[in-house]
């Protein structure tokens, strides 16, 4: 059986709240002395501490429960996360007394809050609530970049870069008013969150109505997760389309950007510091939804990123031709992506190719739609 990098992203963190439950088991059985009974008691209440945080943090936050919590206010989040996790340790304290013997402290609820075990569960869980808010606030990735220094010292990758942003979005915020407008946007990025996880991008930051997303250039290679963003997307989109219309009024439909190129990842900032990607790539995947936006596509992704990936089936994509981009010496040939239905991106079913119709494959009969017409073959300036 094959793991999605969402399962095996899910592992991992499981794994390392068992791992840090161990050690902190090990740590709390000094109260009990060296010998091998006290850290074997320590070691087995850590992990039943920990076992239903993990699965909690991992599976169940990620289920309607979860973002029903996830959604409410800071402090109503932090107070119910900060209650499952002190029941949860109060749970792993008692059943370690009762599997060990323990009299006192098995004799129930008042057992174990009788001494210092209770003030050691409170300090912990609202320590690692904490924790995982601030994880929660930075990202899956970035709070572990920062910890480490990973970027401390600027180093430049390959990356390829998204930018995402939804269509026609001034017109929904005059309609529906600027503080309804936030909750749609709101909704809108968490329900791309789990597409964006399951491909194992990483959010970059936002920008207003525009999500930004990169992938490590190894990592898209494997499976081609930029591309199939938009397919999951578009499917979880759909499958929400009624809260949507009875909520909002309306179902977000948007435009998109690929590219890839090297840039420069670092630390900046000093009282308030954030990891930023600077270069070329970045400005070109911003030039690139200019021109989306201009031709009407709903998603266009450059030739230097179709040419190194291989491009899930059936995708469909067709040339669009090249356009001119200030400050680059060459022309940028750009293809359109058919990853949006019909209905919903506004391009005529006849006006997508197959993903054979790229840089070096063989290109179907299709006919290109009129916005591609229009550059086809052509270089259009962009500033």
């Amino acid at each position: 059986m094959t793991l999605t990098h969402r399962e095996r992203f899910r592992i991992r963190i499981f794994l390392v709240i068992l791992a840090i439950g161990l050690i902190d088991g090990l740590l709390y059985s000094l109260n009990y002395g060296a010998d091998l009974d006290a850290q074997l008691r320590g070691a087995v209440t850590g992990l039943l501490i920990v076992l239903p945080i993990g699965l909690w943090e991992t599976w169940l936050s990620t289920a309607a429960i979860g973002r029903f919590v996830r959604r409410q206010r800071a402090a109503v989040t932090v107070l119910i996360s900060s209650g499952i996790y002190l029941t949860s340790i109060l749970f792993g304290l008692h059943t370690g007394a009762v599997l060990f013997d323990d009299a006192d402290k098995a004799k129930g609820l008042l057992g174990v809050i009788s001494d210092e075990s209770f003030a050691f569960a409170v300090a912990i869980s609202l320590l690692m609530n904490l924790i995982f808010q601030i994880r929660r606030i930075l990202g899956p990735d970035v709070m572990v970049q920062f910890l480490t220094g990973r970027y401390h010292h600027p180093r430049e990758e390959e990356r390829v870069i998204l930018f995402l942003d939804i269509r026609g979005s001034t017109a929904i915020a005059e309609q529906i008013g600027a503080l309804r407008f936030l909750d749609f946007l709101n909704r809108f990025y968490a329900d791309l969150s789990e597409p964006i996880l399951e491909t194992g991008g990483q959010i970059y930051r936002y920008v207003g109505d525009e999500i930004i997303v990169t992938w490590p250039m190894e990592r898209a290679a494997r499976n081609a997760g930029c591309f199939r963003l938009l397919q999951l997307a578009e499917a979880v989109i759909a499958q929400h389309a009624a809260h949507y219309e009875r909520t909002y009024g309306t179902v977000p439909a948007w435009r998109a950007a690929l590219h890839c190129g090297r840039v420069a990842v670092g630390e900046l900032g000093d009282i308030r510091q954030e990891i930023v990607l600077i270069g070329d790539a970045v400005n070109v995947t911003a030039r690139l939804v200019d021109h989306a936006r201009a031709t009407g596509e709903a998603a266009v992704a450059s030739a230097d990123l179709v040419r190194r990936l291989q491009i899930p089936s059936p995708t469909p994509m067709r040339r669009l031709g090249t356009i001119d981009i200030r400050g680059r010496r060459e022309p940028l040939e750009v293809y359109g992506l058919g990853a949006l239905p019909p209905n919903r991106s506004g391009m005529a079913a006849a006006g997508t190719a197959s993903a054979t119709d790229r840089p070096g494959a063989t290109a179907t009969s299709s006919r290109p739609s009129a916005a591609a017409a229009d550059v086809a073959g052509s270089s259009q300036p962009i500033a």
